[in-house]
């Protein structure tokens, strides 16, 4: 083997461990926001709230909740981590097949990860009532 099938390997190696570690953590802060929420909806003795419900019109309100300990704030981050996590194994692939010089793997990626950023704008924007 030369060095360069050498050094790609080692690189290959780093980023499959780093995509191993942000999936685990992901999963495993989802797990545990979802479980606080859970545990604080019943110990308020309130029912879940309606989808319309679980909007928070600022970061403000958001973090005020979140620090008042109210479930719908630890379950909505939980959400947002759940989303966030597969985003962000999309975003460290578009960066390994540009460091590997791939570049048509970096398009299909780096369309694949716009198009998961346009959804979650449109999603957010236009707030669709499903519920």
């Amino acid at each position: 083997m030369t060095g360069d099938d050498d050094k790609q390997k080692i690189e290959a190696t780093f980023i499959n461990r780093v995509v191993s570690v942000i999936l685990a953590t992901g999963m495993y802060t989802t797990t545990a926001l979802y479980l606080i929420g859970l545990v604080l909806m019943f110990t308020e003795g309130k029912e879940v709230p309606s989808l319309s419900e679980q909007y928070f019109h600022s970061f403000g309100s958001f973090f005020s909740s979140l620090l008042s300990l109210h479930a719908r704030a630890f379950l909505y981050l939980g959400t947002v981590t759940l989303i966030l996590t597969p985003v962000s194994r999309v975003f460290i692939s578009v960066i390994a097949f540009w460091k590997e010089k791939d570049f048509k793997y970096v398009g299909v990626t780096a369309i694949v990860f716009l198009v998961i950023m346009i959804s979650v704008v449109v999603g957010s924007v236009f707030k669709l009532n499903v519920g």
